[in-house]
């Protein structure tokens, strides 16, 4: 991969070669999302294409179709899994202008990757913006909350959706079943501090914004996330108390979007007949 910094107005996002990186090919799919402002810009293009150290192999486990299907773990719950996820930013040509607002897009299309058995690990830039062009055509509004985005995938993909409790066990059972969760969240509140203005503007309206990640694993301490909103987004670990903290804040601010201390599970469901979408 060959990296040039631009230097312009606004963060001067760096601009980013690909060459040679052999990631999977994603043409005929399409994805989509929401959620961000001038915060969402990455800071760093050295996204790294090798596989997160310590992914655990895991068989994907699709939402069964009688009852409530949220609880299909081990008895004996591994210490830690980390799934590999393909991983995007929300503008994946540093075209951020047009994708302030696709966080969702971003993060359903590293879930309908997942799910498709996508070994990449970084998504192919132009079939990535391709897929969050698409979903983002999907959406009702600006900022969605989980449940419109569930409704989404379910109505365009045929895949099931549950909102279930932000709590480390919840998280450990469907992640070790092989299932991502996603997380709305406020961008500062994570605690990253390669969010433009962490230091010098943290939390401020206009800098901490609503936003959607993706939890690809667990420890005891805490989760790993991918997050779209930055390029140095992939694979990063937050505490489970800097998580809560994290959709506390989105719900003080932003009650409109709040569904309380819930994460949302999106995935196919069991022996059902899933949508192949408009591609």
């Amino acid at each position: 991969m060959e990296v040039q910094l631009s230097r312009g107005g606004g963060f001067g996002a760096p601009h980013v070669r690909w060459g040679g990186v052999a990631v999977a090919t994603v043409a005929a799919i399409l994805l989509g999302g929401a959620g961000g402002t001038a915060a969402l810009h990455h800071l760093d293009a050295r996204l790294q294409v090798q596989p997160l150290p310590g992914v655990t192999a895991v068989r994907a486990q699709p939402i069964p179709g009688v009852g409530q299907g949220t609880v299909v773990a081990p008895t004996v719950l591994p210490d830690h899994i980390l799934l590999q996820v393909p991983f995007t930013t929300q503008a994946p040509l540093n075209n951020w202008a047009q994708h302030q607002e696709s966080c969702e897009a971003a993060n359903l299309t590293m879930l309908w990757l997942y799910w498709n058995g996508s070994k990449a690990t970084v998504i192919d830039p132009h079939g990535a913006d391709s897929m969050i062009h698409t979903i983002d055509g999907w959406k009702p509004q600006p900022d969605l909350n989980d449940t419109m985005l569930g409704e989404m995938a379910e109505e365009h993909w045929g895949y099931e959706y549950r909102l279930v409790p932000n709590d480390p066990k919840t998280i450990a059972q469907q992640l070790a079943a092989g299932r991502p969760l996603l997380a709305e969240v406020r961008t500062h509140g994570l605690g990253n501090s390669h969010y433009p203005g962490y230091s010098s503007h943290y939390e401020q309206t206009g800098w901490s914004v609503p936003h959607f990640v993706t939890i690809i694993g667990y420890d005891q301490t805490g989760v790993w996330l991918n997050d779209p909103g930055i390029s140095w987004g992939r694979g990063y670990h937050i505490t489970y108390a800097q998580l809560a903290h994290a959709i506390d804040d989105l719900d003080q601010h932003h009650p409109g979007l709040s569904e309380g201390q819930v994460l949302l599970l999106i995935a196919p469901a069991a022996k059902s007949k899933v949508k192949a979408g408009n591609f």
